[in-house]
């Protein structure tokens, strides 16, 4: 019987522990939950926006010199940073089409489907995964500058 009892408490306990405590119930509850959510992603695109920038400048310096080594065939900097440069350069590609995998769009959209249905947990859910997307994105992008920086190294060297 003392056996019995034990058994039933920790399967009880292992019940109530599997269903969540703070499940949001309300559109009010939703929203409060997911204020630090969107603050932290409107975060993550302040530190993201001036890298874009910066690799903007970079990728066009790069481009006017393939296009000047398209229409003239010189360069006017060395064969081997050259070599270098497109090496980093097609790494840099490669990111890109890692980035392109994550598709954000179908995740905001279910992420309103879900609120509109009063399926609050589901869109708290979405809006992590939006979240630690635009980590991914991030540090994706914090690569590529880095990669632009030493293109741009290149560049000045040649």
């Amino acid at each position: 019987m003392k056996k019995f009892r034990t058994l039933f408490t920790a399967s009880l306990c292992a019940c109530l522990m599997s269903f969540p405590a703070f499940a949001a119930e309300t559109k009010a509850e939703y929203k409060e939950a997911v204020v630090p959510i969107k603050a932290e992603m409107k975060e993550l695109e302040a530190q993201m926006k001036p890298m874009w920038e910066e690799n903007k400048e970079t990728a066009a310096r790069y481009k006017a010199v393939r296009l000047t080594k398209k229409e003239n065939g010189s360069l006017n900097i060395s064969k081997d940073a050259w070599k270098e440069a497109k090496q980093l350069h097609s790494k840099i590609v490669e990111i890109r089409k890692d980035m392109k995998k994550i598709n954000a769009k179908e995740l905001r959209q279910e992420t309103k489907t879900a609120v509109k249905e009063k399926n609050f947990d589901a869109a708290i859910d979405n809006m992590e995964q939006l979240l630690e997307n635009k980590r991914t994105r991030c540090e994706s992008l914090t690569e590529i500058n880095k990669l632009w920086e030493e293109i741009d190294k290149l560049l000045d060297e040649g």
